[in-house]
């Protein structure tokens, strides 16, 4: 099982080295695949990978591949943003909307508004740092990564 998913691995990281565009709109689409796992998609992550990379100039090959690649990375990304939101803003530091406590209904407003800070600036940090080594890899080091991939023995 393990072998079937690294073979697929091994197929998409080939395709995406052997992208003929240039390093940043393979590196914008990658980017823009990547960053939608940080947001609640319900399962349609590489289409909106695509789309978004496409509407935004980036390669939508290269979003479609990082959406695909990196799916099983969704609910890590997803708990990052609560703690990244969570260790920013921490509980009791929004007011209830009522001014009583009621924990229920303000920890639910609390763990929604804690969830987008995280989404956010997790969005805009990671952003940056995966278009920044993807661009990298893709500008100085593609032909040497992509002879790497071949090279991998992967058994049935």
């Amino acid at each position: 099982m393990i072998s079937k998913y690294l073979r697929r691995l091994k197929f998409l990281l080939i395709k995406l080295f052997r992208i003929k565009e240039n390093a940043h709109h393979v590196s914008l689409g990658f980017t823009l695949g990547f960053l939608v796992h940080f947001i609640p998609s319900f399962g349609m992550g590489p289409i909106i990978s695509t789309i978004s990379a496409k509407v935004l100039k980036g390669n939508p090959l290269a979003g479609f591949i990082s959406g695909v690649a990196l799916i099983w990375l969704f609910p890590f990304l997803f708990y990052l943003n609560v703690l990244v939101g969570e260790t920013l803003f921490p509980y009791g530091i929004f007011p209830s909307a009522s001014g009583m406590p009621s924990h229920g209904m303000d920890a639910g407003i609390h763990l929604g508004a804690v969830f987008f800070i995280g989404m956010i600036i997790n969005i805009l940090l990671f952003g940056l740092i995966v278009y920044y080594l993807v661009y990298t890899i893709m500008k100085k080091y593609r032909l040497s990564f992509l002879n790497i991939v071949k090279k991998w023995d992967i058994k049935k």
